[in-house]
């Protein structure tokens, strides 16, 4: 019988279990896609003794919005997840400006390597003032 890999990581506001007393535990899916969040907003130099993490993405929130635009972000998001995420398989990455409200939408397919499940991720990237 084989076993299975359960991924699991602490929630980011280390929230306490109401019934075990224990921390709280994302797992699989959920943690894979809080990995990917942290990534996609994670700056390069922001972390420490890893200054290559992260998909810079905020840079580009503050250019003109366009194709190429688009198109950059979308290849930063895939290369961050294809660097710094090993537990997701990238099925589709696509992303859509909405220049009347100065945003970006982000959607994101991948599938977790302990099943063949597809999973979406949807992500509002705006620039904060």
């Amino acid at each position: 019988m084989a076993i299975q890999k359960v991924y699991s990581d602490l929630t980011t506001d280390l929230d306490i279990h109401p019934i075990k007393g224990d921390l709280t535990l994302l797992t699989d899916e959920a943690s894979v896609k809080r990995s990917i969040i942290n990534l996609m907003f994670t700056e390069p130099y922001e972390r420490f003794f890893n200054p290559d993490i992260g998909a810079g993405l905020k840079a580009y929130l503050f250019e003109n919005i366009s194709p190429d635009t688009e198109y950059i972000i979308r290849e930063k998001i895939i290369e961050v997840i294809n660097n710094y995420e090993p537990r997701a398989n990238i099925i589709n990455v696509s992303v859509k400006a909405f220049p009347d409200q100065n945003y970006y939408s982000a959607s994101i397919v991948f599938s977790v390597l302990t099943s063949n499940n597809p999973y979406t991720l949807d992500v509002i990237l705006k620039r904060a003032r």
